[in-house]
């Protein structure tokens, strides 16, 4: 059995925020010691006692001294920061982790943070979805893109000058990409049945009774046999590809 770690963290509001960074990246030190494979972190912007605001950047402060261990993000929440710069943060880390890095993403579920980035009464579940379309889009086309959104653009066809190397968005080391894994909360879940037509893995949040977790993994296995039946019926239908570690 392998063992994995998931922390959003929480701390009782007003510790010091000195120490408490330092004992969540000792957690991991540790449980690389001990021979964890994975590791995930969470992130909230606006939240007291859960005080990471960025997952990226704390598995970045932990890349050069972990040396087994699989780092994720628990989750990278895409409504709330541009996917040209998730997608090149993503990359970054990836690079820095040689590859030991999974991708988890979210819509994001603190509505303080929708709040404050201005998402509080948007769709953030389709800014979600178009999200990762573009991220996966920049990390598959060439510059300098030309990807049309309802809430955002990507392009640097205005001032892309590849002999000098501007305009283009560096891909992550995996290849295609890095794992991608999708959190869900609620029961019987359309986000896992997404998931798993597209390939990807699920994080069922840490908070939920057993029964809603058990639907989760029931609704991920059917949404598998429906992918491969629809790629086994149709010629032109590929079935998703499952990254494997």
């Amino acid at each position: 059995m392998k063992l994995s770690y998931f922390t959003m963290p929480l701390h009782p509001p007003g510790r010091d925020y000195l120490e408490t960074l330092a004992e969540d990246r000792a957690a991991i030190l540790l449980a690389d010691e001990l021979g964890f494979a994975e590791a995930f972190v969470g992130e909230h912007v606006t939240d007291r006692a859960e005080t990471i605001t960025s997952c990226l950047i704390f598995l970045a402060s932990l890349a050069y001294q972990t040396r087994r261990i699989t780092l994720g993000s628990g989750t990278v929440n895409l409504p709330n920061a541009h996917p040209a710069a998730v997608a090149a943060q993503v990359a970054m880390v990836d690079h820095m982790l040689n590859g030991r890095f999974v991708f988890g993403i979210s819509p994001g579920g603190l509505r303080s943070d929708a709040e404050v980035f201005g998402n509080l009464d948007r769709d953030r579940k389709a800014m979600f979805n178009e999200s990762i379309d573009q991220i996966l889009r920049i990390w598959r086309e060439p510059p300098p893109y030309d990807i049309e959104g309802r809430f955002w653009q990507v392009t640097t066809r205005r001032t892309m000058d590849l002999e000098i190397g501007q305009g283009a968005i560096l891909p992550p080391l995996q290849r295609p990409h890095p794992p991608i894994m999708v959190a869900c909360m609620s029961p019987m879940s359309d986000s896992v049945s997404q998931a798993a037509r597209r390939g990807w893995s699920i994080i069922s949040a840490n908070f939920l009774q057993p029964a809603w977790v058990a639907t989760h993994w029931q609704k991920r296995r059917g949404g598998r046999t429906g992918a491969s039946r629809r790629a086994s019926s149709s010629p032109t239908t590929k079935r998703p590809r499952a990254t494997t570690r």
